[in-house]
């Protein structure tokens, strides 16, 4: 899981950029491969929904809890057709409706994987917001999915280490 922000030294009136970058892996990201999803397609079990969020927060003192800034909420679907492309010698495939209302068509299924999986989002924050001083950033990841053919319903959740930014 990786933060950034730029600049890192930003006067009151600026825009900070933050990326925030995430890979889910473990048994989920291991079972969507292509001889499951043909076993799903065969159960009736057409697709799989991952949930996000991504909650960009301002760390305080250890007392109190961090102030959140922005929440932002997504979903991603792997989705399973019956193939007839002559490129591929199979009968069942997958595409990845992404957020952003995106149909992608991956060649591979490490490719799908990329696709549904591996996540960098992007927000912008006025300095303002955040006040003249010293300021330590970070975000909370959370990542759920239901219960299909090839795994169980399950989720998610990660932090990521803390990036310093000064308002001035």
């Amino acid at each position: 899981m990786t933060i950034t922000a730029s600049p890192q030294l930003a006067k009151l009136d600026d825009n900070l950029a933050l990326t925030v970058g995430f890979k889910l892996k473990g048994g989920i990201r291991r079972n969507f491969v292509r001889p499951l999803w043909e076993k799903a397609y065969d159960e009736h079990d057409l697709g799989l929904r991952m949930a996000y969020r991504v909650d960009l927060s301002k760390q305080r003192a250890k007392v109190l809890p961090g102030a959140e800034l922005k929440r932002e909420k997504f979903v991603r679907r792997g989705v399973f057709f019956w193939t007839r492309n002559p490129e591929l010698p199979y009968r069942v495939w997958a595409t990845v409706a992404t957020e952003f209302e995106t149909i992608l068509y991956p060649k591979t299924e490490e490719e799908a994987r990329t696709m549904l999986f591996d996540v960098t989002r992007s927000f912008e924050l006025p300095a303002s917001k955040l006040g003249k001083g010293h300021h330590t950033l970070e975000a909370k990841v959370h990542a759920k999915w239901g219960k299909h053919v090839f795994t169980e319903r399950g989720e998610a959740t990660a932090k990521t280490p803390v990036v310093k930014v000064d308002v001035r």
